[in-house]
Protein backbone atom coordinates (compact mmCIF):
# COMPACT_ATOMS: atom_id res chain seq x y z
CA UNK A 1 0.00 0.00 0.00
CA UNK A 2 2.92 2.19 0.37
CA UNK A 3 4.20 2.01 -2.92
CA UNK A 4 0.92 2.41 -4.39
CA UNK A 5 0.69 5.29 -1.98
CA UNK A 6 4.13 6.27 -3.23
CA UNK A 7 2.99 5.69 -7.15
CA UNK A 8 -0.46 8.34 -6.67
CA UNK A 9 2.02 11.15 -4.98
CA UNK A 10 4.68 11.02 -7.85
CA UNK A 11 1.60 10.95 -10.36
CA UNK A 12 0.01 14.67 -9.00
CA UNK A 13 3.45 15.85 -8.49
CA UNK A 14 4.08 14.76 -12.42
CA UNK A 15 0.73 16.98 -13.00
CA UNK A 16 2.12 19.48 -11.36
CA UNK A 17 4.95 20.03 -12.88
CA UNK A 18 3.21 20.27 -15.95
CA UNK A 19 1.33 22.87 -14.87
CA UNK A 20 3.99 25.08 -13.50
CA UNK A 21 5.83 24.19 -17.02
CA UNK A 22 3.92 24.98 -19.39
CA UNK A 23 4.49 24.50 -23.08
CA UNK A 24 7.63 22.68 -21.47
CA UNK A 25 8.71 18.70 -22.28
CA UNK A 26 8.86 17.14 -18.83
CA UNK A 27 11.74 13.47 -18.13
CA UNK A 28 11.07 11.68 -15.61
CA UNK A 29 14.01 9.15 -14.87
CA UNK A 30 13.70 6.17 -12.29
CA UNK A 31 14.76 2.61 -11.95
CA UNK A 32 13.16 -0.01 -13.26
CA UNK A 33 13.53 -2.11 -10.15
CA UNK A 34 10.90 -5.71 -9.61
CA UNK A 35 10.39 -6.47 -5.63
CA UNK A 36 9.67 -4.66 -2.52
CA UNK A 37 12.83 -2.17 -2.42
CA UNK A 38 12.68 0.12 -5.09
CA UNK A 39 16.23 1.72 -4.16
CA UNK A 40 18.69 -1.03 -4.15
CA UNK A 41 22.26 0.04 -3.79
CA UNK A 42 23.49 -0.79 -7.38
CA UNK A 43 20.94 0.84 -9.09
CA UNK A 44 21.59 3.98 -7.50
CA UNK A 45 24.98 4.19 -10.04
CA UNK A 46 22.60 2.81 -12.94
CA UNK A 47 20.48 6.09 -12.36
CA UNK A 48 23.67 8.07 -11.97
CA UNK A 49 24.91 6.50 -15.41
CA UNK A 50 21.83 7.75 -17.54
CA UNK A 51 21.96 11.38 -15.84
CA UNK A 52 25.06 11.71 -17.42
CA UNK A 53 23.52 10.82 -20.83
CA UNK A 54 20.77 12.65 -20.71
CA UNK A 55 23.01 15.26 -19.73
CA UNK A 56 25.13 14.90 -22.52
CA UNK A 57 22.26 14.22 -24.71
CA UNK A 58 20.08 17.26 -24.32
CA UNK A 59 22.77 19.74 -22.77
CA UNK A 60 21.82 23.51 -22.58
CA UNK A 61 17.80 22.01 -23.13
CA UNK A 62 17.43 21.07 -19.76
CA UNK A 63 16.30 23.71 -17.82
CA UNK A 64 16.66 22.71 -14.47
CA UNK A 65 16.30 19.05 -12.75
CA UNK A 66 15.49 17.57 -9.48
CA UNK A 67 15.51 14.90 -7.45
CA UNK A 68 12.62 13.46 -5.48
CA UNK A 69 13.00 10.74 -2.89
CA UNK A 70 10.53 8.23 -3.06
CA UNK A 71 9.51 4.64 -1.59
CA UNK A 72 8.51 3.47 -5.17
CA UNK A 73 11.76 4.21 -6.68
CA UNK A 74 13.93 7.74 -6.69
CA UNK A 75 13.26 9.63 -8.91
CA UNK A 76 14.75 12.90 -11.19
CA UNK A 77 12.46 15.01 -13.38
CA UNK A 78 14.48 17.03 -16.27
CA UNK A 79 12.47 20.36 -17.35
CA UNK A 80 13.41 20.70 -21.33
CA UNK A 81 12.95 23.15 -24.07
CA UNK A 82 11.95 20.81 -26.79
CA UNK A 83 8.98 18.81 -28.58
CA UNK A 84 7.64 16.30 -26.82
CA UNK A 85 8.29 13.68 -29.62
CA UNK A 86 11.55 14.56 -29.95
CA UNK A 87 12.52 14.05 -26.91
CA UNK A 88 10.61 10.52 -26.69
CA UNK A 89 12.41 9.78 -29.67
CA UNK A 90 15.82 10.81 -28.51
CA UNK A 91 14.99 8.83 -24.91
CA UNK A 92 13.85 5.67 -26.76
CA UNK A 93 16.88 5.51 -28.54
CA UNK A 94 19.23 6.15 -24.89
CA UNK A 95 17.05 3.16 -23.88
CA UNK A 96 17.58 0.97 -26.91
CA UNK A 97 21.52 1.60 -27.30
CA UNK A 98 22.62 0.45 -23.57
CA UNK A 99 22.12 -2.69 -22.43
CA UNK A 100 20.99 -0.74 -19.05
CA UNK A 101 18.53 0.62 -20.89
CA UNK A 102 15.66 -2.10 -19.41
CA UNK A 103 16.35 -1.20 -16.28
CA UNK A 104 15.44 2.46 -16.27
CA UNK A 105 12.04 4.43 -17.22
CA UNK A 106 12.63 7.23 -19.32
CA UNK A 107 8.89 8.62 -19.17
CA UNK A 108 8.05 11.86 -21.20
CA UNK A 109 5.41 14.02 -20.72
CA UNK A 110 4.06 17.19 -23.06
CA UNK A 111 0.62 17.75 -21.73
CA UNK A 112 -0.17 14.08 -21.54
CA UNK A 113 2.44 11.05 -21.32
CA UNK A 114 3.97 9.95 -24.49
CA UNK A 115 4.24 6.57 -24.70
CA UNK A 116 6.30 3.94 -27.49
CA UNK A 117 3.07 3.33 -29.12
CA UNK A 118 1.99 6.98 -29.73
CA UNK A 119 5.22 7.34 -31.91
CA UNK A 120 4.51 3.40 -33.57
CA UNK A 121 7.73 1.68 -31.54
CA UNK A 122 8.02 -1.44 -30.75
CA UNK A 123 7.18 -2.58 -26.62
CA UNK A 124 9.93 -3.03 -24.63
CA UNK A 125 11.02 -6.96 -24.40
CA UNK A 126 11.04 -8.73 -21.46
CA UNK A 127 14.58 -9.17 -19.40
CA UNK A 128 14.02 -13.00 -19.57
CA UNK A 129 12.36 -14.07 -22.68
CA UNK A 130 11.42 -12.85 -25.92
CA UNK A 131 7.98 -11.72 -25.23
CA UNK A 132 7.42 -7.97 -24.23
CA UNK A 133 8.03 -6.60 -21.04
CA UNK A 134 4.09 -5.47 -19.65
CA UNK A 135 2.77 -8.83 -20.33
CA UNK A 136 5.22 -10.89 -18.67
CA UNK A 137 4.83 -8.13 -15.64
CA UNK A 138 1.23 -8.37 -16.06
CA UNK A 139 1.12 -12.36 -16.18
CA UNK A 140 3.84 -12.86 -13.97
CA UNK A 141 5.78 -15.18 -15.98
CA UNK A 142 8.86 -15.45 -14.14
CA UNK A 143 9.90 -15.25 -10.29
CA UNK A 144 10.94 -12.72 -8.90
CA UNK A 145 14.15 -14.11 -8.01
CA UNK A 146 15.02 -14.79 -11.53
CA UNK A 147 14.38 -11.46 -12.84
CA UNK A 148 16.48 -9.83 -9.98
CA UNK A 149 18.99 -12.38 -10.52
CA UNK A 150 19.15 -11.42 -14.14
CA UNK A 151 18.98 -7.52 -13.25
CA UNK A 152 22.51 -8.48 -10.92
CA UNK A 153 24.23 -10.30 -14.10
CA UNK A 154 23.37 -7.94 -16.62
CA UNK A 155 24.40 -4.59 -13.96
CA UNK A 156 27.39 -6.65 -13.31
CA UNK A 157 28.68 -7.53 -16.66
CA UNK A 158 27.90 -4.06 -17.78
CA UNK A 159 29.76 -2.11 -15.25
CA UNK A 160 33.19 -4.75 -15.44
CA UNK A 161 33.28 -3.53 -19.13
CA UNK A 162 32.57 0.02 -18.35
CA UNK A 163 35.61 0.38 -15.78
CA UNK A 164 37.70 -1.63 -18.16
CA UNK A 165 37.60 0.05 -21.12
CA UNK A 166 37.60 3.30 -19.16
CA UNK A 167 40.95 2.32 -17.66
CA UNK A 168 42.04 0.67 -21.05
CA UNK A 169 41.36 4.67 -22.24
CA UNK A 170 42.72 6.08 -19.49
CA UNK A 171 46.50 4.43 -19.54
CA UNK A 172 46.50 5.32 -23.65
CA UNK A 173 45.74 8.75 -22.36
CA UNK A 174 48.70 9.36 -20.12
CA UNK A 175 50.76 7.34 -23.06
CA UNK A 176 50.05 9.89 -25.74
CA UNK A 177 50.48 13.02 -23.30
CA UNK A 178 53.36 15.23 -24.60
CA UNK A 179 55.22 17.03 -23.78
CA UNK A 180 55.88 14.88 -20.78
CA UNK A 181 59.23 14.99 -18.55
CA UNK A 182 61.39 12.21 -19.97
CA UNK A 183 58.77 9.88 -20.08
CA UNK A 184 57.77 7.29 -23.49
CA UNK A 185 55.17 9.09 -25.70
CA UNK A 186 53.33 8.57 -28.89
CA UNK A 187 56.12 11.32 -30.35
CA UNK A 188 59.54 9.87 -28.46
CA UNK A 189 60.75 7.37 -26.44
CA UNK A 190 61.39 10.04 -23.86
CA UNK A 191 64.48 9.13 -21.62
CA UNK A 192 64.26 5.21 -22.50
CA UNK A 193 66.37 3.36 -24.70
CA UNK A 194 64.83 0.12 -23.75
CA UNK A 195 61.60 1.05 -24.29
CA UNK A 196 58.81 2.82 -26.58
CA UNK A 197 55.29 3.84 -27.50
CA UNK A 198 54.98 0.10 -29.65
CA UNK A 199 56.63 -1.58 -26.48
CA UNK A 200 53.80 -0.02 -23.88
CA UNK A 201 50.98 -1.34 -26.46
CA UNK A 202 52.06 -4.51 -26.21
CA UNK A 203 52.21 -4.53 -22.26
CA UNK A 204 48.56 -2.76 -22.73
CA UNK A 205 47.57 -5.54 -24.10
CA UNK A 206 49.29 -8.41 -22.22
CA UNK A 207 47.88 -7.10 -18.62
CA UNK A 208 44.28 -6.30 -20.18
CA UNK A 209 42.95 -9.75 -19.14
CA UNK A 210 44.28 -9.03 -15.39
CA UNK A 211 43.35 -5.99 -14.88
CA UNK A 212 39.36 -7.28 -16.00
CA UNK A 213 40.24 -9.68 -13.16
CA UNK A 214 41.10 -6.76 -10.64
CA UNK A 215 37.72 -5.21 -11.25
CA UNK A 216 35.76 -8.33 -10.84
CA UNK A 217 37.51 -8.85 -7.77
CA UNK A 218 35.60 -5.57 -6.62
CA UNK A 219 32.10 -6.78 -8.37
CA UNK A 220 32.07 -10.09 -6.42
CA UNK A 221 32.75 -8.45 -3.38
CA UNK A 222 35.78 -10.92 -2.56
CA UNK A 223 37.58 -10.16 0.44
CA UNK A 224 41.11 -12.11 -0.02
CA UNK A 225 43.88 -9.77 -0.46
CA UNK A 226 45.76 -13.30 -1.49
CA UNK A 227 43.66 -13.42 -4.91
CA UNK A 228 44.53 -9.57 -5.99
CA UNK A 229 48.46 -10.62 -5.39
CA UNK A 230 48.47 -13.83 -7.63
CA UNK A 231 46.43 -11.61 -9.87
CA UNK A 232 49.22 -9.24 -10.00
CA UNK A 233 51.96 -11.88 -10.48
CA UNK A 234 50.13 -13.18 -13.30
CA UNK A 235 49.87 -9.70 -14.53
CA UNK A 236 53.66 -9.12 -14.33
CA UNK A 237 55.12 -12.24 -15.86
CA UNK A 238 52.73 -11.14 -18.66
CA UNK A 239 54.33 -8.01 -19.03
CA UNK A 240 57.80 -9.09 -18.82
CA UNK A 241 57.04 -11.78 -21.31
CA UNK A 242 55.08 -9.43 -24.18
CA UNK A 243 58.11 -6.55 -23.68
CA UNK A 244 61.02 -9.15 -23.74
CA UNK A 245 61.83 -8.47 -20.15
CA UNK A 246 61.17 -4.51 -19.94
CA UNK A 247 59.23 -2.92 -16.92
CA UNK A 248 56.49 -1.06 -18.53
CA UNK A 249 54.02 -1.16 -16.00
CA UNK A 250 55.12 -2.96 -12.74
CA UNK A 251 54.34 -0.09 -10.63
CA UNK A 252 50.94 0.66 -12.48
CA UNK A 253 49.75 -2.74 -12.08
CA UNK A 254 49.99 -2.90 -8.39
CA UNK A 255 48.68 0.59 -8.01
CA UNK A 256 45.43 -0.76 -10.39
CA UNK A 257 45.33 -4.11 -8.52
CA UNK A 258 44.25 -2.05 -5.26
CA UNK A 259 42.49 1.02 -6.65
CA UNK A 260 40.05 -0.53 -8.68
CA UNK A 261 39.14 -3.43 -6.64
CA UNK A 262 38.23 -0.97 -3.95
CA UNK A 263 36.65 1.30 -6.77
CA UNK A 264 34.47 -0.98 -7.98
CA UNK A 265 32.89 -1.84 -4.63
CA UNK A 266 32.37 1.99 -3.90
CA UNK A 267 30.75 2.36 -7.49
CA UNK A 268 27.91 -0.57 -5.77
CA UNK A 269 27.81 0.34 -2.55
CA UNK A 270 27.62 3.62 -3.16
CA UNK A 271 30.20 4.91 -0.89
CA UNK A 272 31.98 8.45 -0.95
CA UNK A 273 35.64 9.30 -2.26
CA UNK A 274 36.40 9.36 1.74
CA UNK A 275 35.66 6.41 2.19
CA UNK A 276 37.49 4.54 -0.90
CA UNK A 277 40.66 6.49 0.17
CA UNK A 278 39.77 4.72 3.91
CA UNK A 279 39.88 1.07 2.46
CA UNK A 280 42.18 1.27 0.13
CA UNK A 281 44.82 1.80 2.87
CA UNK A 282 43.20 -1.20 4.54
CA UNK A 283 43.47 -3.01 1.46
CA UNK A 284 47.42 -1.82 1.05
CA UNK A 285 48.43 -2.61 4.68
CA UNK A 286 46.63 -6.11 4.02
CA UNK A 287 48.76 -6.78 1.10
CA UNK A 288 51.84 -5.21 1.97
CA UNK A 289 52.25 -5.99 5.74
CA UNK A 290 55.11 -5.78 7.01
CA UNK A 291 57.09 -6.35 3.74
CA UNK A 292 59.27 -3.18 5.11
CA UNK A 293 60.19 -4.83 8.56
CA UNK A 294 62.10 -8.24 6.96
CA UNK A 295 63.82 -5.62 4.08
CA UNK A 296 67.05 -6.95 5.57
CA UNK A 297 66.90 -10.60 5.11
CA UNK A 298 65.81 -10.85 1.57
CA UNK A 299 68.64 -12.10 -0.50
CA UNK A 300 67.36 -10.20 -3.58
CA UNK A 301 66.62 -6.86 -3.13
CA UNK A 302 64.89 -4.47 -6.03
CA UNK A 303 65.52 -1.29 -7.23
CA UNK A 304 62.85 0.13 -4.48
CA UNK A 305 63.97 -1.71 -1.63
CA UNK A 306 67.65 -0.58 -2.06
CA UNK A 307 66.30 2.73 -1.49
CA UNK A 308 64.44 2.43 0.76
CA UNK A 309 67.20 1.04 3.09
CA UNK A 310 68.78 4.25 2.11
CA UNK A 311 66.60 6.94 2.09
CA UNK A 312 63.99 5.21 3.90
CA UNK A 313 61.52 6.01 0.92
CA UNK A 314 58.77 3.74 0.15
CA UNK A 315 57.71 4.92 -3.15
CA UNK A 316 54.48 3.99 -4.80
CA UNK A 317 53.93 1.47 -2.07
CA UNK A 318 53.80 4.35 0.47
CA UNK A 319 51.40 6.06 -1.81
CA UNK A 320 49.31 2.99 -1.24
CA UNK A 321 49.53 2.70 2.38
CA UNK A 322 48.52 6.47 2.42
CA UNK A 323 44.89 5.82 0.75
CA UNK A 324 46.45 7.29 -2.39
CA UNK A 325 46.11 10.57 -0.88
CA UNK A 326 48.07 12.28 -3.72
CA UNK A 327 45.11 11.47 -5.91
CA UNK A 328 42.31 12.64 -3.80
CA UNK A 329 44.18 15.44 -2.89
CA UNK A 330 44.99 16.97 -6.39
CA UNK A 331 42.95 19.46 -7.63
CA UNK A 332 40.23 18.43 -10.71
CA UNK A 333 41.81 21.72 -12.35
CA UNK A 334 38.25 21.95 -14.04
CA UNK A 335 39.06 26.06 -14.43
CA UNK A 336 41.98 25.12 -17.03
CA UNK A 337 41.38 24.21 -20.09
CA UNK A 338 40.35 20.68 -20.96
CA UNK A 339 43.48 19.98 -22.91
CA UNK A 340 45.57 20.83 -20.62
CA UNK A 341 43.99 18.95 -17.53
CA UNK A 342 46.52 15.92 -17.22
CA UNK A 343 49.26 18.32 -17.54
CA UNK A 344 48.28 19.76 -14.28
CA UNK A 345 47.87 16.50 -12.65
CA UNK A 346 51.26 15.46 -13.66
CA UNK A 347 52.89 18.42 -12.66
CA UNK A 348 50.96 17.88 -9.07
CA UNK A 349 52.30 14.91 -8.77
CA UNK A 350 55.53 15.71 -9.83
CA UNK A 351 55.64 18.20 -7.08
CA UNK A 352 54.62 16.55 -4.55
CA UNK A 353 55.60 12.51 -4.88
CA UNK A 354 58.62 10.65 -3.82
CA UNK A 355 58.93 9.23 -6.81
CA UNK A 356 61.70 6.16 -6.60
CA UNK A 357 61.79 5.97 -10.26
CA UNK A 358 63.91 8.75 -10.25
CA UNK A 359 66.51 7.98 -7.90
CA UNK A 360 66.73 4.86 -9.90
CA UNK A 361 67.68 6.79 -13.13
CA UNK A 362 69.31 9.39 -11.62
CA UNK A 363 69.48 10.53 -7.82
CA UNK A 364 67.77 11.81 -4.53
CA UNK A 365 69.12 15.42 -5.88
CA UNK A 366 67.84 15.18 -8.71
CA UNK A 367 64.44 13.75 -7.53
CA UNK A 368 64.61 16.82 -5.30
CA UNK A 369 65.20 19.17 -7.98
CA UNK A 370 62.06 17.73 -10.04
CA UNK A 371 59.85 18.83 -6.98
CA UNK A 372 60.92 22.06 -6.83
CA UNK A 373 60.69 23.17 -10.37
CA UNK A 374 57.30 21.10 -10.41
CA UNK A 375 56.48 22.98 -7.90
CA UNK A 376 57.07 26.16 -8.84
CA UNK A 377 55.51 25.97 -12.05
CA UNK A 378 52.40 24.96 -9.74
CA UNK A 379 52.44 27.73 -7.65
CA UNK A 380 52.44 30.28 -10.72
CA UNK A 381 49.63 28.90 -12.46
CA UNK A 382 50.40 25.66 -13.62
CA UNK A 383 50.95 23.85 -17.21
CA UNK A 384 48.35 26.03 -19.20
CA UNK A 385 50.06 29.52 -18.23
CA UNK A 386 53.78 27.98 -18.79
CA UNK A 387 53.62 26.07 -21.55
CA UNK A 388 56.99 27.20 -23.39
CA UNK A 389 59.01 26.59 -20.17
CA UNK A 390 57.27 22.85 -19.75
CA UNK A 391 58.62 21.88 -23.18
CA UNK A 392 62.07 23.68 -22.43
CA UNK A 393 62.39 21.99 -18.97
CA UNK A 394 61.13 18.48 -20.69
CA UNK A 395 63.76 18.83 -23.13
CA UNK A 396 66.44 19.07 -20.72
CA UNK A 397 64.55 15.97 -18.67
CA UNK A 398 64.99 13.89 -21.70
CA UNK A 399 68.64 14.97 -22.32
CA UNK A 400 68.89 14.24 -18.41
CA UNK A 401 67.74 10.72 -18.31
CA UNK A 402 65.07 11.91 -15.80
CA UNK A 403 62.00 10.49 -16.15
CA UNK A 404 59.18 10.60 -13.45
CA UNK A 405 57.51 7.00 -13.66
CA UNK A 406 55.67 7.04 -10.74
CA UNK A 407 53.88 10.70 -11.14
CA UNK A 408 52.90 8.90 -14.55
CA UNK A 409 50.77 5.94 -12.73
CA UNK A 410 49.28 8.54 -10.24
CA UNK A 411 48.24 10.02 -13.33
CA UNK A 412 46.00 6.91 -14.75
CA UNK A 413 44.61 6.48 -11.51
CA UNK A 414 43.74 10.26 -11.27
CA UNK A 415 42.22 10.58 -15.05
CA UNK A 416 40.63 6.93 -13.77
CA UNK A 417 39.15 8.65 -10.50
CA UNK A 418 37.85 11.93 -12.77
CA UNK A 419 35.96 10.27 -15.60
CA UNK A 420 34.25 8.33 -13.17
CA UNK A 421 33.54 9.58 -9.87
CA UNK A 422 30.07 10.97 -11.11
CA UNK A 423 28.96 7.33 -10.32
CA UNK A 424 29.68 7.44 -6.51
CA UNK A 425 27.74 9.13 -3.63
CA UNK A 426 28.20 12.72 -3.46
Amino acid sequence: MDILTARETRAHHIEKIMKEHVHKTIIVMKANVPGIDKNPKRMVFVCRFFHKLLIDTFGNQILEYHFVKSIDGDYTYYVVEEKGTIVKEKTIVIEEENVLGKLIDLDVYDEKAITRSDLECEMRQCLICDNYAHVCVRNRTHPQTEVIGKVNVIVNDFLTELILSKTIKCIYYELELYPKFGLVSSRNNGSHSDMSFETFVQSIFAIKPFIRDFILYGINDLDNPLILKEIGIRAEKAMFEATNGINTHKGLIFLLGIFLPVFTKAIIQQETPQSIKKQIKILSNEIIGKYYDGINNKSNLSHGDKIFQTHGLKGIRGQALSGMNLVFECPDYQEKPSEYVYHEYLLYFMSRLDDTTIIHKNDLETLQEVKKTAASIVERGGYSNHISEVNLISEQYLKRNISPGGSADLLVIKIIFEEMKYLLKN
